[in-house]
C-alpha cells in the first residue's frame, strides 16, 4: 500500500492540473463575435447628446453575471452620458418567465437602464449579437464605435480590454472603433434551439 502512495499522489496531482487547464480554457474562449450595423438601425430612439449602449444577456447564462457586474461600475461613472438597454432573449416556446431569470432582475436594479425582452432574438439578430454579454456602443450621432465584452473570461470581474475600450472612446470623443472578445453563452434563436438552456 505504501508503494501506491506516491503514485496515487501523482495521479491526483495530473487529473488536478488537467481539470484546471480544461476549466481555464472554456473559460477564456471568446463567444461569437456580433456583427452590428455601421449606423444605429433608425427605429432606435436617441437622447440627444447621449451614447446608445446594447447589451444582449441569455436570461440562464451564469457568465453574464459579471457582464452585469462590470456594466455596474462603467455606469456608476458613465451613466450620464449613456442610454442603455438590455434585451435579454426571450423564445417564444420557452415558458412564461423564461426570461425574468436573476440577471433581468440584476439588469431591472441597475439606474437608468432599460431592459427588454428581445422576443425570438429579433433584436439580437438586427444588431449581429451571438453570444450573452455582447454590448454595442454607439456614438450620439448613431455611429458604431465599439462591439464585443466587457469581460476579461466567462464569469470574470475586474479591468478588461472591452470595458476600458468603452471608457477611452467616451472621454477622448474621437473617431476611432474598437472591438474587444466577448464571453457568454450562445445567443439561441428559434433557428438554432429547442429552447435548452445553454
Amino acid at each position: 500500500m505504501r508503494g501506491a502512495l506516491p503514485w496515487l499522489v501523482a495521479g491526483w496531482l495530473v487529473a488536478s492540473v488537467l481539470g484546471l487547464g480544461l476549466v481555464w480554457s472554456h473559460a477564456s474562449a471568446a463567444g461569437l463575435a456580433a456583427t452590428p450595423p455601421s449606423r444605429l438601425p433608425e427605429r432606435f430612439t436617441r437622447a440627444p447628446g447621449a451614447w446608445t449602449l446594447l447589451v444582449f444577456l441569455h436570461p440562464q447564462c451564469p457568465c453574464s453575471r459579471a457582464t452585469l457586474a462590470e456594466l455596474a461600475k462603467l455606469l456608476d461613472r458613465e451613466g450620464a452620458r449613456l442610454a442603455t438597454r438590455v434585451f435579454v432573449w426571450a423564445p417564444r416556446q420557452a415558458p412564461p418567465g423564461f426570461e425574468r431569470s436573476e440577471l433581468w432582475t440584476r439588469a431591472v436594479a441597475l439606474p437608468g437602464v432599460e431592459v427588454v425582452a428581445d422576443v425570438d432574438g429579433a433584436v439580437a439578430r438586427e444588431l449581429g449579437a451571438r453570444t450573452s454579454g455582447q454590448v454595442v456602443l454607439y456614438s450620439p450621432e448613431g455611429v458604431e464605435r465599439f462591439s464585443g465584452g466587457i469581460t476579461s473570461a466567462r464569469g470574470h470581474e475586474g479591468d478588461s480590454a472591452g470595458g476600458g475600450a468603452i471608457r477611452d472612446l467616451l472621454r477622448a470623443e474621437d473617431s476611432s472603433t474598437a472591438t474587444a472578445p466577448v464571453f457568454g453563452c450562445a445567443l439561441q434563436t428559434p433557428s438554432t434551439s429547442s429552447g435548452e438552456t445553454p
